[in-house]
C-alpha cells in the first residue's frame, strides 16, 4: 500500500517562494536583455557614425592632397594609398593647418 505524502504549510510556502523567485528572475533577465539590446544598438549607431565620418573624410582626402604644394604626382598617389589605410591618420592630416601638411606627408611616407 502506497503512502500519500501529506501536504503541509511549509510545502505551500516553499512552492510559493520558488514561484516568486522564478518570476523575479525572469523579470531581471528580461530587463538585462533589454539593456544589452539598447547597448548594442547604441554601439552600432556609434560605429555607423564613425564609418560615415571616415567615408566623408576619404572623399576630401584626394582634393586636399592636391592642394599640398611641393608633392610630386607619385607622392600624391603614394600618400593617398597609404593614408587611406590609416583612418586615424587621415583624420589627423585633414585637421592640420595647410602650412604643415607637406612636412607631415613627407614624414608619413
Amino acid at each position: 500500500m502506497e503512502k500519500k505524502k501529506k501536504f503541509d504549510t511549509s510545502d505551500h510556502i516553499s512552492s510559493t517562494s520558488f514561484i516568486e523567485a522564478t518570476t523575479l528572475l525572469a523579470k531581471n533577465i528580461r530587463t538585462v536583455g533589454l539593456e544589452i539590446s539598447r547597448s548594442i544598438a547604441s554601439e552600432v549607431l556609434i560605429q555607423q557614425k564613425s564609418e560615415m565620418t571616415i567615408q566623408e573624410s576619404a572623399l576630401k582626402l584626394y582634393p586636399t592632397l592636391c592642394e599640398v604644394k611641393g608633392l610630386t604626382e607619385d607622392e600624391h598617389y603614394r600618400a593617398l594609398n597609404k593614408i587611406l589605410d590609416h583612418p586615424t591618420q587621415m583624420l589627423i592630416f585633414l585637421s592640420l593647418p595647410s602650412s604643415v601638411r607637406l612636412e607631415w606627408v613627407r614624414k608619413f611616407l
